[in-house]
């Protein structure tokens, strides 16, 4: 798919710190930060979502890495509509797989987890965060046609549902969901 917007940014120089590929975040001094991990730890950090001090941040990397750990193993797993040389039938055996015994496994694991490293309701000390955030993407703001498996396969997770339900009830959260714009992502 050609986008002319696309390629005129690339034309422009404008995507070069993400090596000509899309996103890229503009600050408000004009640097291009490329590299969409980058970002949003740049952007939680601006708004106050990496904890209260050096050893939170680094705990809230650690349970977002966690959360990205497992989106990259969904993916690995081989069942989406994007992956290549499996027929319909393997997918479905291997989404299955995934959802019955794969996602419940490394969910518990940091659902035990986030017990070490927050209160009731946070991933990490007892704040928002970027940790609660990446929890709360990953069970509630999923593609709707996971979102019964994932819910099950998080059933015994008190923790990662208790996070999940604080982060829904944010105020800032309710807002950004009513007037984010609507995309293909």
């Amino acid at each position: 798919m050609k986008s002319p917007a696309f390629e005129l940014a690339k034309a422009s120089g404008e995507l070069q710190m993400n090596l000509n590929r899309a996103p890229v975040l503009i600050t408000d001094e004009g640097v291009a930060i490329g590299q969409s991990k980058a970002m949003e730890r740049f952007l939680a950090k601006r708004f106050g979502l990496m904890g209260n001090s050096p050893t939170e941040e680094a705990l809230v990397d650690c349970v977002s890495e966690h959360c990205r750990d497992v989106r990259d193993a969904a993916m690995r797993k081989g069942f989406s509509a994007f992956a290549r040389g499996k027929t319909e039938e393997e997918k479905k055996v291997l989404r299955e797989e995934w959802f019955l015994s794969d996602l419940p496994s490394m969910l518990g694991k940091i659902d035990e987890a986030v017990q070490l490293s927050g209160t009731h309701g946070f991933a990490v000390g007892s704040s928002l965060s970027l940790a609660d955030v990446s929890i709360w993407s990953f069970l509630r703001d999923c593609p709707a046609s996971d979102a019964e498996d994932v819910s099950k396969a998080a059933e015994n997770c008190h923790a990662l549902n208790a996070i999940a339900f604080t982060v829904a009830s944010d105020p800032k959260v309710i807002k950004w969901l009513n007037e984010r714009p609507v995309t293909m992502f």
